[in-house]
């Protein structure tokens, strides 16, 4: 048996743990998890002003901060202990130094070779570097540039050049369809087959996902067999708002593998303005969703707008486990024949 805390403690590990419970997926359609031993761990700090501490523990003394979308190099996680969350994994770093895990966000460095023929229809592609600028493809550029950050997905739809022969791919973003050019090194285009159903002969009817809002837990069933668990983050109920995830049964009915997210009521101070937001899945006809979270890393305690916040490899799992089917090149997919969701 394992304990809720083990779950917790592990689940804190976020985008690049695997899940504790999970059958009929293959690990190669799952990301490689960085905290292997032999690869490097690199965390992009989310808070301006992130503290370290001389020892894994936030009641020890600070010894240092850093600011947002530093990016450091981490030792292998260890168990500490939080004052201010119910995770307790920290990361060593040089200089006798300890970052909680909740302030960062685990992140890879790979460049990848560029296509030259990319479908003018789109592609699909995801950022494999901490973070990359945008820039804007208006040729007066009266939009600032923005920063896409890893593991978000974004639609690409062509190759261009700049005066130095560096390759940048045409992002056309899915909200109001401007485009951005992002040094095609920092994407990876993700083929066709990566976005195949991960159970196509399982049985939908036996299918069902169960979101206990308390526990801040998702458990994905097939039958009454647990195939993934993993934390979460639900909504927010705070003195100025109240964004609690709708409890009730729904099914899965809309999804989208990228999704330019827009919040005007931030309850972060880096969740307002959201660009490719990696495999959401719909399962309300008021935007409620299953997505990757790349802006914190605080799964365990509320923090959203009402919608599911997950570590990003668990929202892909969710995205290609759950019906609807959506075929590779569709960039919205709609069918009121989705999984089965129950949120307590």
């Amino acid at each position: 048996m394992v304990s809720r805390r083990d779950f917790l403690r592990e689940s804190a590990l976020s985008a690049f743990s695997l899940p504790l419970l999970c059958a009929n997926f293959s690990n190669q359609q799952l990301s490689s998890s960085i905290t292997d031993s032999g690869s490097e761990i690199l965390g992009r700090v989310l808070f301006d002003g992130t503290p370290t501490f001389v020892e894994p523990d936030d009641r020890s003394a600070s010894n240092g901060t850093h600011n947002f979308n530093d990016v450091l190099s981490l030792a292998q996680p260890i168990k500490g202990y939080s004052q201010l969350s119910k995770n307790d994994i920290w990361f060593g770093m040089d200089q006798n130094a300890f970052i909680h895990s909740q302030n960062i966000q685990l992140v890879q460095n790979n460049l990848n070779e560029p296509h030259e023929d990319v479908s003018t229809s789109g592609q699909l592609a995801e950022i494999t570097v901490p973070f990359s600028e945008a820039w804007p493809g208006d040729r007066q550029n009266t939009r600032p540039h923005q920063n896409f950050y890893y593991g978000s997905t974004h639609w690409i739809h062509g190759l261009g050049k700049d005066s130095d022969n560096n390759l940048y791919y045409l992002v056309i973003e899915d909200r109001w369809g401007e485009s951005y050019y992002v040094n095609a090194a920092h994407m990876r285009i993700i083929e066709n087959q990566e976005l195949s159903p991960s159970a196509p002969d399982v049985d939908p009817e036996i299918k069902h996902i169960l979101v206990d809002t308390k526990n801040q837990l998702l458990t994905a069933y097939e039958d009454d067999s647990p195939v993934l668990i993993t934390a979460i983050s639900t909504g927010v109920l705070s003195k100025d708002a109240n964004f609690i995830t709708p409890l009730g049964e729904y099914t899965v009915n809309y999804k989208r593998p990228s999704r330019h997210m827009v919040h005007s009521d931030k309850i972060g101070i880096n969740d307002g303005e959201l660009y490719g937001v990696p495999w959401v899945s719909y399962f309300t006809d008021s935007g409620i969703a299953f997505h990757g979270t790349y802006w914190h890393n605080d799964f365990t305690q509320p923090h959203s707008h009402g919608c599911i916040n997950m570590p990003i490899y668990a929202a892909h799992w969710i995205y290609l486990w759950t019906d609807p089917v959506v075929p590779p090149r569709e960039k919205k997919y709609v069918s009121k024949y989705g999984t089965r969701v129950e949120v307590i």
